[in-house]
This record gives C-alpha cells, sequence and structure tokens, in this order.
C-alpha cells in the first residue's frame, strides 16, 4: 500500500483583510484523508478581553468554511460547528490557544502571553474509526476533479481592547493535507507491478459530506419539525443539533428531539440524555484553557461552555486572590477579588460536547448501519423548551464522487 504523506500547502499566508470571502486553490495530486486548517491572529494593542460581552475569537471569526470543486460542495460550516465536530469526532477539543494578552511579535512558540490567538479546524474526510480510509474505503478523491477549493467567509472584529489589530498580515493560517498518493502520476505512482486502475478505484470511494441543512431560533414552546435531505444517493450518518443562547444552559431552550423515518418515531431522546450518551460514544475529554487578563475587578466572561466547571491559577504577579463565579447553569463566569491588568489561567472542563447533540447512526464507526435517504420522508422534531436559542442542523451524508452513482 502507498503511504500517506503530509503536504504542506501554505504556510504563514496572510488573509487580504479584516473582513471578506477568499478561495484558495487545493493540490489535487492525490486523495485526500485530512485537511489541518490552522488560523492565527493578533488580538489588539492593550487587550482582547471584552467585559459581559462575546468574546472575538479566531473561531468566530471564521464565518463559514467551505470545501469544494465548482457547484459541488463536500463541507460548509462556521469555524465553531467545525470543531464542534471534530470534538465529537475525536473525543477532545483541537489545539486552542485563547489568549486576551495584548498583541505582541509572533514567534511561533504557541506562547499565551505574546497575544496571538491561533485554532485549529480539522477537516476529516475519514471516520475515526478508520483514518486512512482502508476499511470503510472514504477519502476525497480529488484527482477526479477539475478544481478543488478551500473558500473562507471571514469577519476579525477591530478593537485596541475587546478584538483584532487592524490588516491581513495580522490574520494568517497554514494549510496542511494528508494525502494518499493516486497511482496516476501524482507526487508518487504505484509500483509498475501494480495494476494502474487507480481511476476506476477513485470512482468508487466513499465521500463523507458535512453540510448545514437549516437555522432556526427556538420559540418559547411547541414542536419544530425540519425535513431533512432526500437523495438515493446518499445515506444519513451522523444528524448535529446545534443550539446556543447567551447564559442559557444545556436542554432549556431544546428540550427534546425524535428522528423520524417515514413518519415513524426511530429515535427519540431528551437534550441532556443524548448529550451523556454521545460523551460516552467519544470517550469524551473536554477541557479549554483560558488565558485571562482582567480589565476590571470582576469580569464577566462569556465562554460558550454551558454549565462550566472552571479551575482558576494565578499568572504572573496577581494583585488580589483571584476568585470565580458561576452564573446560573448558563455558559457566563465571573471573576471576583482581582486587580485590573491581573493575569490568570482559566481551564474550563465540561462533560458533554458543548451546544450539541449528535445522533450517531454509526456508533461502531464502520459505515454498516446507517439511514438510507431514498425515502419519501425523513424528518427530526424539535421540541422548544424557551425562546431565543440560535440553532444549526449539520448533515452529515455518505455519498459517492460527484458525477456517479451507489
Amino acid at each position: 500500500m502507498p503511504t500517506p504523506l503530509w503536504v504542506e500547502l501554505y504556510k504563514n499566508k496572510a488573509l487580504s483583510g479584516d473582513s471578506g470571502t477568499e478561495t484558495f486553490p487545493i493540490k489535487r495530486t492525490g486523495e485526500i484523508l485530512e485537511l489541518l486548517f490552522k488560523v492565527r491572529a493578533k488580538n489588539g494593542a492593550t487587550a482582547n478581553a471584552p467585559d459581559a460581552a462575546v468574546m472575538p475569537t479566531v473561531q468566530s471569526s471564521m464565518t463559514k468554511i467551505e470545501v469544494k470543486s465548482g457547484s459541488t460542495i463536500f463541507k460548509s460550516y462556521s469555524g465553531e460547528i467545525n470543531r464542534l465536530l471534530a470534538t465529537y469526532r475525536d473525543g477532545r477539543l483541537p489545539p486552542t490557544m485563547y489568549t486576551q494578552a495584548a498583541g505582541g511579535t509572533w514567534a511561533g512558540n504557541n506562547d499565551p502571553a505574546l497575544g496571538w490567538q491561533d485554532y485549529v479546524f480539522p477537516i476529516y474526510f475519514t471516520p475515526r474509526g478508520d483514518p486512512y480510509g482502508n476499511k470503510t474505503n472514504c477519502m476525497l478523491p480529488a484527482p477526479l476533479y477539475d478544481s478543488l477549493d478551500l473558500v473562507l467567509d471571514y469577519a476579525f472584529t477591530i478593537s485596541s481592547t475587546a478584538g483584532f489589530v487592524t490588516g491581513g498580515s495580522n490574520h494568517v493560517f497554514d494549510l496542511y493535507a494528508l494525502m494518499l498518493p493516486s497511482g496516476t502520476g501524482g507526487f508518487q505512482a504505484l509500483p509498475a507491478n501494480v495494476p494502474n486502475n487507480a481511476i476506476e478505484r477513485m470512482k468508487r470511494r466513499n465521500l463523507i459530506i458535512e453540510t448545514k441543512k437549516q437555522d432556526y431560533t427556538t420559540v418559547a414552546s411547541g414542536d419544530e419539525p425540519i425535513k431533512l435531505t432526500l437523495d438515493k444517493n446518499r445515506w444519513l450518518r451522523q444528524l448535529m443539533i446545534f443550539c446556543y443562547e447567551n447564559g442559557i444552559g444545556e436542554g432549556i431552550d431544546l428540550t427534546d428531539l425524535k428522528l423520524k423515518v417515514s413518519n415513524d418515531i426511530t429515535w427519540a431522546s431528551q437534550w441532556s440524555d443524548l448529550q451523556a450518551l454521545n460523551a460516552k460514544d467519544c470517550n469524551l475529554d473536554y477541557f479549554l484553557n483560558m488565558y485571562l487578563k482582567a480589565q476590571g475587578t470582576t469580569d464577566e466572561l462569556w465562554t460558550r461552555v454551558p454549565a462550566p466547571y472552571p479551575y482558576i491559577s494565578p499568572g504572573t504577579a496577581p494583585t488580589a486572590a483571584p476568585y470565580f463565579t458561576t452564573l446560573g447553569n448558563g455558559d457566563k463566569v465571573t471573576l471576583t477579588v482581582e486587580g485590573a491588568n491581573d493575569v490568570n489561567l482559566i481551564g474550563l472542563k465540561s462533560d458533554v460536547v458543548p451546544c450539541s447533540v449528535f445522533i450517531d447512526l454509526d456508533r461502531d464507526k464502520m459505515m454498516q448501519n446507517m439511514q438510507w435517504c431514498g425515502i419519501n420522508d425523513l424528518e427530526i422534531l424539535l421540541t422548544n423548551g424557551g425562546a431565543g436559542g440560535a440553532v444549526q442542523i449539520i448533515e452529515q451524508h455518505i455519498a459517492p464522487p460527484w458525477g456517479y452513482s451507489i
């Protein structure tokens, strides 16, 4: 078997500005198992530390990440959704440098005191149980396509105290691809004694497609039916439901959900119970380090980790003993008895994948049990518990390469 290789596609690539849409071609010399997309941005001159407001992060600044060929979309999601999908897949948060320190000079050594946020966005084309696609035949057969692009929508908040420094050179990314040589004369051909049937082999690959189906805002009560994609060439592998509202805990805006197949309920669960099942299935070990620079004496953090368990340790020369309080069962944490400009480290642990549940129809990760989408009716039924929750429905399908049928 040919050996998968990590290929550097972009290094220290600056974005064009503070916001916009840009397209970056991806090499198609081999089949792609995984893309590693890594973005860093320079905090404001004083800090990036809003009090009682959403903190601008690299994650929130990446409003859409797409992998596509022409009009064919393989992946399409926000930076936050990408990382939550990866958290459920891997059982842990992707590498994250969350820092509020004033922007300094990047040194490439992941020092939070330098004031650069640094976030990893993994883009997977194989399931966790089969990272090289040997058993499930899952990967992206890039050489089959005339083009392949990474398309980014981004919007960095510019501020000296609660955002980033302006200028594309202060928003930079790296992109790597884990590639399997295609055997079609790419960067490494198959040995001469192996029949070159690479094109036919690639036509039989399985693709993991991840796209947003619908946005929805919760209301005070009642059920919301949402129709899912019907397509005889697709199988539903996972369905992700994301729900977040500032200061609101898990299972409040959405309390229950049901999957209906041809008008029959095939899956029913409370939100919190499904989160517990998801955590068990992925052996979850969720932990987020937050490197903080106090702006006042009682800073309120909006962590986007509902019902967090914070751990706190003093950093450099704190002027007072730092303590914290959590506000109800929401995502807000307030630091108290601190001095302005104190530096502290908080670690947030969560027993569940934050803001998310996953109806996982492929729990053994071998793609033997999935829902065929070539039926007459397929829907998710959401039960509202409170108004104002921002919901996204993300479908993960298994499909043949575009232009080919199952």
